[in-house]
This record gives structure tokens, sequence and C-alpha cells, in this order.
């Protein structure tokens, strides 16, 4: 082969080099929740959208806030499954789990290290979510930093979208905002030169109905009927953590430590999961 042809095949490697360099990075890689393709996701047992119950515990200023989220998460892209409105009331504290629930809350939960709190509990076998959580903290958000629309609209809506089974599109807040509130970001307002990171977009949507987009047996194990709270063990059922030290093993942190992620084992294939979104 000619020099001339080994010159021109080299730049045009360098060249698409560096257009795939000014591409977005891609945003499933970190965005899927658990292990495997479908990672940790909820069960169906008909072809029919499964409604989730999601039970309101929050102070009136966050009643504005719950509401977009809710209605956010409740579009007609959702295909497989959606929220629904559950028990409702005042704010809750510390904000127990529920057995085939979300339960969303805020409170004046002192200085965790926190300002958003994810939990849910899954069955290993079958990564299938039984009951989640949905915290923000009111010690942190009634500071003036956090105390906005858009920090509060971004982070209820994060927590609610990883009780869906979604993780972070990114975890480096000096990237640019994709446009989804699973993106962390200490912008989330945007700018003119970025979207806001207050709402979910469609690559949310698509990957939660990838992730739901099965329908399994009722059993979670062979030859039992499906598992409730009877069959949890005694101290998951009763597990509510607030502190950093009740959330298990550090597995993972995002490259700027400011998202990082616990998992506390209960034995008999039961597990915790619990993400973060910590304070500065």
């Amino acid at each position: 082969m000619s020099k001339w042809f080994l010159s021109r095949g080299l730049c045009a490697a360098v060249m698409m080099l560096a257009v795939l360099a000014l591409l977005p990075p891609a945003l499933d890689a970190t965005h899927n929740w658990g292990p495997g393709a479908k990672g940790y996701h909820w069960q169906r047992t008909t072809s029919a959208i499964k409604q989730i119950p999601v039970r309101r515990f929050h102070s009136a200023k966050w009643l504005p806030r719950f509401a977009t989220a809710m209605t956010d998460w409740q579009k007609p892209a959702m295909t497989k499954i959606k929220p629904k409105l559950g028990a409702t009331g005042g704010a809750k504290n510390p904000c127990p789990f529920a057995m085939d629930q979300i339960t969303s809350c805020d409170g004046s939960y002192g200085n965790t290290g926190w300002l958003g709190l994810a939990s849910i509990s899954f069955y290993t076998a079958t990564g299938h979510i039984a009951q989640g959580t949905s915290k923000v903290n009111n010690t942190y958000f009634n500071q003036a930093q956090y105390n906005t629309v858009a920090f509060q609209q971004f982070v209820i809506c994060q927590e609610i979208g990883h009780n869906f089974g979604l993780g972070h599109v990114n975890e480096n807040d000096a990237n640019k905002n994709t446009g989804s509130c699973m993106d962390y970001t200490s912008r989330p307002a945007g700018s003119a030169s970025e979207p806001n990171n207050m709402h979910p977009n469609t690559h949310d949507y698509a990957l939660i109905n990838t992730k739901h987009n099965h329908v399994g047996s009722a059993a979670l194990l062979p030859g039992l009927a499906p598992l409730r709270q009877a069959e949890m063990p005694a101290a998951l059922a009763a597990y509510n953590p607030l502190k950093l030290s009740e959330l298990g093993t550090l597995v993972a942190r995002g490259s700027d430590g400011r998202t990082e992620q616990y998992e506390k084992d209960f034995g008999g294939g039961w597990k915790v999961s619990n993400l973060v979104i910590r304070a500065r």
C-alpha cells in the first residue's frame, strides 16, 4: 500500500475521532440501576400497564413539586408502568416502606449529609423491586442554595425516578446538562446554553419501558405465591434509614463524590439499595 493511502487513512481516522469527541456521551452506561440488562425493576404479571401506588406524605412546600413529578412520570410515554396517587397526608417522619408501593416524603431529618435519598428493597434472584421510598431533607432545602423551585423539582423527580429502577445519567456536575432529572447537576435550572434538569426526558421513559417490557410469573420464588410482607425478613420490614451509617456498605461513588450507592443485605435473598445525593 502506498504512503499516500496510509496517510489518507490516518487523516480520516483522526478526523473521525475528533467528530466522536464532539458527540455527547452515551446515556445508558450508568442509567440502569442494578445488574443485568433489566437491573432493578417492578414485576408485571399481565400485559396491562402496572399502576404503582405512590404514597404522598409532604408538607405544603413540597406539594406542587410532588404534583409536577407525578405528572411527569405519568406521561403517555410511560407505556409499561405508571405511578398513581396512593395514601396522602402531611409531612411524615421517617417515611417507612410499604409493600408494592412507593412512599414519597419530606422532613427535617437533620444533618444527615444527604439532600435526597432513594431506597428500594428487592429480591436478588429476580431483581424485582418490592417497595421503595423517596426522601428529601428540609434541613438542607431550607438553606438558600437549595431553597429554589429548580433544585426541589430536580431532586424529587430524580428520587422517584430511582424508585422505577433508573440510575444516574452521569454523576459529574461539571458536565453540560442533558435535560433529564436523572442527570446529576449543580445547575438544575439550566442556562442559555444548556437545558434544565427538572423533568424526565424521552430517554428516561424509553429505558423504563425497556426494563419493564416483559410479563413474568406471579411467583417470585419457585412454588410460592407472590412474596408478601410475611415472607420478608422482619429487620427489612422495619428498616427505615436516615443516617449514612444505616445505609449499609458503600458500593459506588460518583466521580465528584456527590452521589453514592449503598447496599444492605438482610439475608434470604433480600437486599436494600440506597442512592444518595450529598449536600455540599
